[in-house]
């Protein structure tokens, strides 16, 4: 990603509408990002995290059997629950005879029991979009988020008011990244001190329901870095026991 960062892939080009009321900053790519590979190697990444995962309770259900093949060998499996009652349920299956104090240290860490001040549970996020991997590409796209001083300067008709609007949403080859509207005619304006970063972000849905509409993406190493820091504080948690 940084790689196609650092080769200067878009440009930003202004465009006033017919009647010089309305002034947009629109995207425009010179290369495309390659979304499909990126989608393959972060689809990778959950699939070893969720390994990762796995795997532990394996090796707990040997420790405490004192076997290489423990029983239920083939049902064993870290469970990432949404409520307690899914938890117990699910436990019954994927844990085996793994003895209940242990039991209560992977509920302990289920995403109900670990929220996240903006985010979703992070376990959450690596379930849900590991889950989606498994029967269609994770969705990853530009993600675009403004900054600095954002001017528009020229001849403004006397009384007129401005209102500024940014989208927060899929930034793609076309896309209006921000607007300012007049609400008479202004034409002959330009803006001016402007910084634009763009992102590469992952869908993965709100925290909740109030939540704002950025809170329903997180850009993708960001993300990559969360969750390998949550998997390494469950893991490490049981080499504590």
């Amino acid at each position: 990603m940084a790689a196609w960062m650092n080769r200067h892939p878009y440009n930003i080009t202004q465009q006033p509408n017919s009647d010089s009321t309305r002034y947009s900053l629109i995207l425009r790519e010179n290369e495309a990002a390659p979304f499909l590979r990126w989608t393959l190697i972060f689809g990778d990444f959950l699939n070893n995290l969720r390994s990762a995962l796995d795997y532990l309770v394996y090796s707990v259900a040997m420790f405490e059997s004192k076997s290489s093949l423990p029983p239920y060998e083939g049902n064993l499996a870290f469970p990432l629950a949404k409520s307690q009652p899914e938890f117990i349920e699910t436990a019954r299956r994927r844990l085996g005879d793994i003895s209940l104090p242990v039991q209560a240290v992977f509920e302990r860490f289920q995403p109900y029991n670990r929220p996240h001040p903006h985010l979703p549970p992070l376990l959450g996020i690596l379930r849900d979009c590991n889950n989606r991997d498994k029967h269609r590409l994770v969705k990853l796209i530009y993600g675009g988020s403004w900054g600095g001083k954002v001017s528009l300067e020229g001849m403004m008709p006397v009384g007129a008011n401005c209102e500024l609007t940014a989208n927060l949403g899929e930034l793609k080859d076309g896309a209006e990244i921000v607007a300012v509207t007049i609400d008479r005619p202004a034409p002959g304006m330009n803006f001016t001190n402007l910084e634009v970063i763009l992102t590469v972000n992952v869908w993965h849905g709100k925290r909740d329901e109030t939540g704002p509409d950025g809170s329903e993406r997180t850009e993708c190493i960001a993300l990559m870095d969360l969750l390998s820091d949550e998997v390494r504080t469950v893991i490490y948690s049981f080499a504590k026991l």
